[in-house]
């Protein structure tokens, strides 16, 4: 893959699909751990469903942006074993372009009217 124009023409992501990134960055996590982060991460703004959580899984597979791995050795499930994703390199650049795409959004934003309304709005409340 090359990383340039294949991971431009994946821009931009599903806020899910970008969240789903986040929390692999730093650990291999299973599908119900990738909830409760995601809800953790965000103060519970966003709350995925276990349907919209595991197709976004399967596309990002299939697409060489995450890859299944072996659960951790310590891993005591008493159900099935669960299924642990891991990011892949393509899924880390994903996850950076994603990143600087935003970050840019969030600075033309800052060069708007609507800075100064949000600057007036408290810590996490919309302003408008």
């Amino acid at each position: 893959m090359t990383y340039d124009a294949d991971i431009r023409g994946h821009l931009p992501l599903a806020p899910h699909v970008f969240q789903i990134l986040l929390s692999l960055l730093e650990e291999d996590l299973h599908g119900y751990a990738l909830l409760k982060d995601i809800a953790e991460r965000t103060g519970g703004e966003m709350a995925l469903g276990t349907s919209t959580l595991y197709a976004a899984l399967q596309r990002l597979v299939k697409e060489g942006f995450l890859e299944e791995v072996d659960p951790p050795v310590d891993e005591e499930s008493r159900g099935p074993p669960r299924k642990y994703f891991r990011l892949t390199g393509e899924g880390r650049a994903l996850a950076r372009a994603e990143a600087l795409r935003v970050g840019r959004l969030h600075r033309m934003v800052g060069e708007t009217a609507l800075a100064e309304a949000l600057g007036s709005a408290g810590a996490g409340e919309e302003g408008a």
